[in-house]
């Protein structure tokens, strides 16, 4: 028997309202299956709780089907329960990373600089060199200029 199966006659082996082949195969399966020996130990305990004991005196005149429906509603929720589906990372972290891989593939053979230019020296633009701005200052600012990078370098 599958475990779906075992599943929903749990509540009818716990009732006593399941044939005998039935009982002996549902019984076997529980027997062999842990998540079934779970369900079955947990319907049997509610259905413990909810079960008047003797010294419990119940007035009520509709006490059996109450007791019928509660176990049916029971069934019912167990038949019709969703499973919780989980993020499926088995499908989206492989499309990630190829992703991942494909974009830097694409940077490395398209979009990066090459070395060579990268690496390439830059001429100077005019030739009186990096000391040029020197040359635009006023007559007083040139001479503030040479007092302070002498009094630096110590001329």
């Amino acid at each position: 028997m599958k475990c779906i199966d075992v599943q929903e006659n749990i509540i009818y082996l716990l009732c006593d309202e399941i044939s005998p082949d039935d009982r002996a195969a549902v019984l076997e399966h529980i027997r062999d299956c842990p998540a079934c020996r779970e369900e079955y130990k947990l319907v049997d305990q509610c259905l413990q709780l909810c079960t008047p004991t003797e010294t419990e005196n119940c007035a009520c005149k509709f006490q059996e089907t109450y007791w019928e429906e509660f176990v049916f509603s029971v069934h019912e929720k167990i038949i019709h329960e969703k499973f919780e589906k989980k993020f499926p990372f088995r499908i989206v972290l492989p499309v990630v990373a190829s992703a991942v891989v494909a974009f830097g593939i694409g940077y490395f053979l398209f979009i990066r600089p090459k070395p060579q230019v990268t690496a390439q020296e830059r001429a100077p633009q005019s030739p009186g060199g990096q000391y040029e701005e020197v040359y635009e200052l006023t007559p007083e600012q040139q001479e503030e200029f040479i007092k302070i990078i002498n009094q630096r370098y110590g001329q």
